[in-house]
């Protein structure tokens, strides 16, 4: 770069990838995700503990059969160019986002959006022609920031990606960084807005390092440069950087998981028994261990434990226990030949195509797997694609027999349609419960939080049992930084959104910070998490988190269905595989 800054007045972030342009709602763009935090801002965001919070909204409501959502909008903002922000913002940007299919035309259900109304400057109100409980989370999410109509809303233009626009080369918003300079593959540099309506930030410039390599973006993190390293390294190097004098490194866990899948178009997958002794052959601690260095958490229930309204304890998984499964084995008949493993009765061995895509962790998971299967007699032969062809062979082709994959299990737990149903596209297993279809179908539609819970309650209890896609680790966010800084977005849970960067500072270490939580009347349910400096999961530890809720009659359906919404992990842009792969299969 051309210029030097003084380190307590500019953080640098050592990221990750490129950005692909500067419209964060038009396509995929995870690295613009992770940036976009600190330019634009949201009706309502998702905070590191998954709670939405309020951003251009300070408060909203929502009708007893969750079909008429409104939201209440700050008077006080203005775009970077000075321009008030209103509700005409708001207005243009989810329509343009139905108009142009935009990246979150799916999640929020557009096709039964009837319309965005601005009851005043500073009301808006979306109305929907059928239950839609899931959208408050997905407004949180991906591809609904706020973009500004007086510049884009123009008949010259041919759509919001018309290369004419000349917010697609500097772009304008409302958040608490102002664009200043972007060299396309090597670094953006953002300063301080004076005018950011909570406040200015406590840095004057926010700089992204692009380096993709991980291997050299660690390197340059140890060798002084940068103040973030968010390009993640290899899971081995983390307790090396742990132990490093002035580096501090802290995890939260995410709604991310790896997971297999049994091809059920196959005879041999088909029947229970033969499922249940691969899911009681497989041992997640070994798998955390070997595959993940003990970081990530072993998966044993149905739905991730970290969206803990929706999550149903009792919906395990049965225990690892290599004897029964042998047992169950023979008793199905398939013995152990003199190779050592196990045949059909005709006396043909069975080999198990476990199919996987590239990765580091991917192929370690997979190593294991072998292993774990191998000990019970069952022979298992690993395919690697690329992800492209991964998709091809096991979503479209159904050609596997095992299928690893990693996912992003939130924002809300309609993902349980959007993946396992038998609509979903990228249930790939083939799995159709009549009877998990009907719960997640329902629930998706049913606005009291505590109807739906038992609904998704009883439908996590079905996946559990019928086994036809098993768990294996949940993943976890690092978050690894220079010692000196304070108020990382990772330590103020419910006051700034993921990735907001605006009230971060540099000092010594005694010096205290009081940041002012933003509070709504409609942040009915807050999870309380405790980041702590990062360890391996041992054997028999556990991961917890503390809820405590309080109630406002006017938004209770939608409020407990915010607790615990959660953001890709390509959107924290620390675990960037998993969110990647979820992005690729869901368009």
């Amino acid at each position: 770069m051309s210029e030097t800054p003084s380190q307590s007045n500019t953080l640098t972030v050592i990221y990750w990838g490129d950005i692909k342009s500067w419209n964060p709602d038009s396509q995929v763009d995870d690295a613009l995700y992770g940036i976009a935090p600190n330019l634009f801002d949201r009706l309502v965001a998702l905070d590191y503990n998954y709670n939405i919070i309020p951003d251009l909204a300070y408060n909203w409501t929502v009708n007893s059969n969750a079909t008429v959502f409104t939201f209440y909008l700050v008077r006080n903002a203005t775009w970077h160019d000075g321009v008030p922000f209103t509700c005409v913002d708001v207005k243009w940007t989810f329509e343009a986002i139905k108009k142009y299919h935009g990246i979150a035309y799916s999640n929020l259900m557009m096709d039964h959006m009837v319309s965005v109304n601005c009851l005043d400057n500073y009301t808006v109100q979306f109305v929907y022609d059928t239950p839609f409980p899931a959208f408050l989370s997905f407004v949180a999410w991906y591809g609904t920031f706020i973009l500004p109509a007086h510049i884009f809303n123009s008949t010259q233009y041919k759509d919001w990606m018309d290369p004419n626009i000349p917010a697609l080369q500097h772009p304008i918003g409302t958040g608490p960084f102002k664009f200043y300079q972007y060299v396309k593959g090597s670094y953006i540099v953002l300063v301080a807005n004076d005018n950011y309506f909570l406040g200015r930030p406590k840095i004057d410039k926010l700089v992204y390092e692009i380096v993709p390599d991980p291997t050299s973006a660690e390197q340059t993190f140890l060798s002084g440069n940068g103040d973030v390293l968010a390009n993640t390294p290899p899971v081995s190097d983390i307790r090396i950087l742990n132990q490093t004098p002035g580096i501090v490194v802290k995890v939260l866990p995410t709604l991310s998981r790896y997971y297999i899948g049994f091809n059920m178009l196959e005879p041999l997958f088909q029947n229970s028994d033969f499922r249940l002794a691969i899911a009681m052959s497989i041992d997640r601690n070994e798998l955390n261990q070997k595959a993940y260095s003990g970081y990530a958490f072993p998966a044993t229930t149905a739905w991730l434990k970290g969206m803990s309204f929706w999550w149903d304890p009792n919906a395990t998984y049965p225990p690892y226990d290599p004897v029964k499964a042998q047992q169950i084995l023979d008793q199905l008949g398939y013995k152990v030949g003199p190779d050592g493993y196990r045949q059909f009765p005709n006396g043909t061995t069975i080999n198990l195509r476990l199919v996987i895509f590239q990765g580091s962790t991917s192929e370690a998971i997979a190593q294991v797997l072998q292993n774990q299967l191998k000990r019970v007699g069952l022979k298992v032969t690993i395919e690697e694609y690329e992800i492209a062809t991964w998709e091809t062979k096991v979503v479209k082709q159904r050609d596997f027999d095992i299928a690893l994959c990693d996912g992003f299990h939130g924002p809300d737990p309609h993902n349980m349609y959007m993946r396992y149903s038998s609509y979903a596209y990228i249930n790939f297993a083939n799995y159709s419960d009549p009877e998990f279809n009907e719960l997640v179908l329902k629930a998706a539609q049913t606005a009291d939080p505590y109807v739906r819970r038992e609904l998704y309650f009883k439908a996590e209890e079905i996946f559990a049992r019928d086994l036809v896609y098993i768990p294996l680790l949940d993943l976890p966010a690092f978050f690894i930084y220079r010692q000196g800084w304070h108020d990382m977005p990772w330590d103020l849970i419910g006051v700034v959104p993921i990735g907001s960067y605006y009230k971060a500072w540099y000092g010594p270490s005694t010096q205290t910070s009081n940041p002012t939580s933003i509070t709504s009347t409609s942040t009915t349910t807050t999870s309380t998490q405790t980041t702590s400096t990062v360890s391996p999961v041992s054997a028999t530890s556990t991961t917890t988190s503390n809820t405590t809720s309080s109630t406002v009659t006017t938004i209770s359906q939608g409020a407990l269905a915010t607790n615990w919404v959660i953001v890709g992990v390509g959107i924290i842009a620390v675990v960037v595989v998993a969110v990647l792969v979820w992005l690729r299969l869901k368009k």
